[in-house]
């Protein structure tokens, strides 16, 4: 049998309510490109895994079902789904999310047209657990990254949409422990340049159960950190590196506002200067320029969606 134009690695625990409609949502793109559809179920103790084997029954040499017994986590998970994976490109899909219609077909054109990106990702529409509609997962639109580019502006590509070319599996592989989709980002733009689809042709359940973003915040904020220090120094300028840092704390800033918690200022706020290739005060002044910025942006955002009569909501305003 021919090789699968695209793997897809589908990662999966416990989703029965998610499940169905995230490998439905694969197959109908299946006439845009040959597929494999691995979804790796991590020892689900719900529905989970008898709907994935009446799918993989029903669509056998496409959807492949593999429990892992005992339950080896999100990273050895996905892990070991990209070292099976056998297309020419590769996707990554959380069994809570899913895509929709003329998602891949957008992004084979994509890298067809244009042999330097490595990966491109599209926007998604954001909906609840049980699926109703709140609004974009961002505001970028059409858009090209290069790392510097990534680093200085921060993490605001949707994980689930991505579709990177097979070498690219190598370097989340060779990852060691646990880390967060920035850092799988960073990683890829160490290769080439990557790209985003404006369409949102994918869905992101927000707050869906189990997610560490809702569950384990200051977890997430850690590997996001490791995800800004493991960039070479070496690739960026001492600047992209200074506004990248500066971003990391302007997001600190408003998560210790919201949250009221001081003690998140307290803890990072000196880790972020000590790591600065510049002085205190040339970092601070970044910092509040980030800051700044990010009112900024949020605020002639609602403004735009205000006059245009649309509530729909931005989770992440470039």
């Amino acid at each position: 049998m021919s090789l699968p134009v695209v793997s897809v690695c589908i990662v999966t625990c416990n989703q029965e309510k998610y499940i169905l409609q995230c490998i439905e949502g694969v197959l109908i793109q299946s006439g845009d490109a040959t597929l494999e559809i691995l979804v790796g179920d991590d020892c689900s103790d719900d529905n989970t895994s008898s709907i994935v084997a009446a799918l993989a029954r029903q669509h056998p040499g496409v959807v492949v079902h593999l429990r892992n017994e005992p339950r080896l986590g999100v990273w050895e998970n996905l892990r070991s789904l990209l070292l099976r994976a056998s297309g020419e490109f590769i996707a990554i899909l959380d069994g809570d999310d899913y895509w929709l219609p003329g998602k891949l077909k957008a992004q084979l054109s994509y890298l067809e047209a244009h042999p330097e990106c490595v990966a491109v990702y599209t926007n998604a529409i954001t909906v609840t657990e049980s699926g109703q509609r709140l609004g974009l997962f961002n505001d970028a639109g059409d858009r090209s990254m290069d790392l510097a580019g990534m680093l200085r502006r921060g993490n605001y590509l949707h994980a689930s949409s991505v579709l990177m070319r097979a070498e690219l599996r190598q370097g989340l592989i060779a990852i060691e422990g646990q880390y967060i989709d920035y850092h799988a980002h960073l990683l890829h733009a160490r290769k080439g340049w990557l790209a985003q689809v404006g369409s949102p042709l994918t869905a992101y359940r927000v707050n869906a159960g189990g997610s560490i973003l809702s569950s384990s915040n200051d977890f997430v904020r850690r590997l996001y950190w490791e995800a800004i220090m493991s960039v070479p120094r070496g690739l960026v300028s001492d600047g992209d590196f200074a506004r990248g840092l500066a971003d990391f704390l302007k997001r600190i800033v408003f998560r210790s506002l919201s949250a009221r918690r001081p003690a998140l200022l307290r803890e990072w706020v000196p880790r972020v200067f000590d790591a600065s290739p510049y002085g205190r005060l040339r970092t601070g002044l970044l910092v509040i320029g980030a800051v700044v910025r990010g009112i900024y942006v949020e605020s002639i955002g609602r403004l735009k969606s205000s006059l245009g009569g649309r509530t729909a909501k931005v989770l992440y305003r470039r």
